[in-house]
């Protein structure tokens, strides 16, 4: 879609951040896929968050080779790829990014003491957990595999984004707390060397102190693009056939117009 005439960018007090989770264990420095993609409008005046949730297997340009890829597979080339990549999709500005790997999440969710998280479904992911209709205690192996599966739903990928988004509020819940805040540097450096972030200190206790002052009890909404199933050859693997999930425009559109909203605090 084009929109060149449309580009949504951040305004004072708001700001579009980037979520990534890629799919390796130990340095979260290493390039690899990314399996999560979800981006943040934070609007600090409005006290709302909006989340948008991208499926790993949206077929996408990859602006730095101009061809189409799997989502995924822009983590390849980097951070700054996927971050083009969202960005081109829904005609939006990203200025920030906030990237993990399997341990990093782990970590941050045993530090945070576990979070409660909504399942909309009962599943079972062995052996680590059945997860029940409601709100569910887990730790952070549990809203690990709350968080990667896919398979016992018929939507798959979009039920599987929509629980990423789940844990994220959760989390978001959690941290927003007067009792993490006042902790939040010390709590911040035991995980620093699970996550990247491209938001600066100055800026990230800015933040902070805003929240310790104003207590805000943050409405969190969210939403999963979704499409249609597809075959198709990639950049990454251009040989063979993969399956893909070719974007739905009017679900692209509608994404914009919440990104959009969540900017203007309409």
């Amino acid at each position: 879609m084009d929109w060149s005439n449309d580009i949504v960018s951040s305004g004072e007090g708001c700001f579009i951040a980037y979520i990534s989770g890629i799919d390796t264990l130990g340095d979260v420095n290493i390039k690899r896929r990314s399996d999560v993609n979800i981006l943040a409008v934070v609007n600090a005046n409005t006290g709302k968050i909006q989340l948008i949730s991208t499926p790993r297997d949206y077929f996408v340009i990859l602006p730095n080779v101009c061809q189409a890829d799997k989502l995924t597979h822009a983590g390849i080339y980097g951070v700054d790829n996927s971050i083009a990549a969202l960005e081109n999709l829904y005609g939006i500005n990203v200025d920030y990014y906030l990237r993990m790997n399997f341990t990093g999440f782990v970590q941050i969710i045993d530090t945070l003491g576990g979070i409660d998280v909504w399942s909309d479904y009962e599943f079972t992911v062995e052996p680590v957990k059945t997860y029940t209709v409601g709100m569910n205690h887990l730790n952070g192996v549990e809203a690990l595999a709350f968080a990667r599966e896919r398979y016992s739903f018929s939507s798959g990928d979009v039920q599987r984004s929509s629980n990423q988004m789940a844990v994220i509020k959760a989390m978001i819940g959690k941290m927003s707390s007067t009792d993490f805040l006042y902790n939040f540097g010390g709590i911040l450096e035991s995980i620093s060397n699970c996550i990247q972030t491209s938001m600066p200190a100055d800026v990230i206790y800015s933040f902070v102190n805003r929240q310790l002052s104003s207590g805000t009890n943050w409405q969190v909404d969210s939403y999963t693009t979704t499409g249609y199933g597809a075959s198709a050859k990639t950049y990454t693997s251009p040989k063979l056939y993969h399956y893909v999930m070719a974007p739905n425009d009017d679900n692209v559109a509608y994404a914009h117009e919440l990104i959009k909203s969540a900017v203007s605090g309409k």
